[in-house]
């Protein structure tokens, strides 16, 4: 018996990827996995594989984090059936390489679904999680060399997909940090981690979205110098990817393992370890508590 058996879990993104490994590898542990995704009816097939595999049933609810009153109606919903977790993850994410995109209320879309969406619905929930949070972010923090660009947090001049996206990631670790700070009197966790290179549907709409299906990562990875835009990432340098399941390791260590029950403010990666030399940029307290400031302007 683990600690997480019999616990409550509510993972967002979990129709997918390493969101439904995580949801099956913590099910098969014993804890009552709840999955928040968009669609409904490829979240009803997740719940259902989920069951399947496990063994255990699992819950679905709605949410689109990609608008702020469709995470609000998710936190009415579950406040007025008084659902109460022992875990949060935040495991949701985009990736948008080509053009700018934006969310429903007008906000650069990694922001907006990475950061923003993940920090409304946690501070709604907040008195509804009782030992910890747990947020996917990425080693593409790195790629926001200088930090976020605060005159343009939105990403309206010189627009960049990959270091918009370490923007997001970056915002994901002063989230973090700054959550653990106000929880810490409570006796919630809040860590964060790095699930490694994994092959999922990251970067990639859908062809329910007008995108195009996803291309073999054989070609993928081809194509990765061009593919990446003007930062001249080259996918090919990150080696195999992970699968989905093995990109789950580090969330279910992170939800699952008792020896944690007091760790907080920490990131691990994909191995399962805590990193503690993030760079200077990484580890700015000030800069992760002007984010949660602005954050609850933007979404006020």
């Amino acid at each position: 018996m683990t600690w997480i058996d019999g616990k409550s879990v509510l993972i967002t993104g979990g129709n997918t990827g390493i969101g439904k490994a995580t949801a099956v590898a913590l099910a098969q542990l014993g804890a009552h996995v709840t999955i928040a995704c968009r669609n409904a009816e490829r979240g009803e097939s997740a719940r259902a594989d989920i069951a399947r595999i496990s063994g255990r049933d699992a819950d679905l609810v709605r949410l689109d984090l990609a608008s702020l009153a469709s995470v609000r109606q998710t936190a009415d919903e579950l406040d007025a059936a008084d659902r109460r977790f022992d875990v949060l993850i935040n495991n949701a994410g985009v990736a948008v390489f080509g053009r700018r995109r934006t969310t429903e209320d007008g906000f650069e879309r990694q922001f907006g679904v990475n950061h923003l969406g993940h920090f409304l619905l946690t501070t709604l929930l907040i008195d509804r999680i009782s030992s910890r949070v747990i947020n996917v972010s990425s080693a593409g923090y790195a790629l926001a060399k200088a930090g976020l660009r605060w005159d343009d947090l939105q990403w309206e001049q010189d627009y960049d997909g990959w270091s918009a996206y370490g923007a997001s990631k970056l915002a994901n670790l002063y989230f973090t940090w700054e959550l653990a700070d106000r929880l810490a009197d409570r006796g919630v966790t809040a860590n964060a981690l790095h699930p490694g290179f994994v092959d999922t549907e990251l970067g990639f709409r859908r062809p329910d979205e007008g995108g195009k299906p996803r291309p073999p990562l054989s070609e993928l990875t081809a194509e990765a110098t061009t593919a990446t835009g003007s930062t001249g990432i080259d996918l090919s340098a990150l080696g195999t990817p992970l699968t989905a399941e093995e990109g789950a390791r580090t969330s279910v260590m992170l939800a699952s393992d008792p020896a944690l029950a007091s760790v907080s403010c920490a990131y691990f990666d994909d191995r399962q370890q805590r990193v503690e030399d993030l760079g200077p940029i990484a580890l700015d307290r000030a800069a992760s508590a002007r984010l949660w400031e602005i954050s609850n302007q933007l979404i006020a």
